[in-house]
């Protein structure tokens, strides 16, 4: 168990960071003018990061191990970054004022999702 955690780790704490940025009230934000795609571009950077991060405690066994093993572990982090992507948003939606959940959102941060775990195999995919 301890090694599970410890291998979790780093996914955990940017899951921590992600569940207190997106549970901030809108008012403690910091208004910058807007720009065009800017959130959906930071929602694909957060979720980028938290996939890799995901990955990155394993990244000794995804090297060495098979390909089965690497496909296992790109679909688990993916479906996971999928999965917390839309709970934030629907959390934004019901239980925090002043912000409201929004489903472009939840696409960048699937995208996002998958984006970091492709950067992550290209740097420790078994080399051949």
């Amino acid at each position: 168990m301890e090694k599970l955690t410890r291998n979790c780790s780093p996914g955990i704490l940017c899951g921590i960071v992600i569940l207190i940025l997106t549970g901030l009230p809108g008012s403690l934000l910091p208004h910058v003018k807007p720009v065009v795609g800017l959130d959906k571009v930071a929602h694909m950077l957060m979720y980028a990061a938290f996939a890799f991060l995901c990955l990155w405690g394993y990244r000794e066994p995804y090297a060495s191990k098979g390909q089965a093993y690497q496909k296992r572990a790109l679909l688990l982090t993916v479906v996971i970054g999928i999965a917390y992507g839309g709970l934030t948003e629907l959390m934004q939606e019901h239980l925090v004022t002043s912000r409201t959940g929004d489903w472009f959102d939840w696409l960048a941060d699937s995208i996002g999702a998958l984006l970091g775990s492709y950067v992550f195999h290209l740097f420790f995919r078994q080399k051949k």
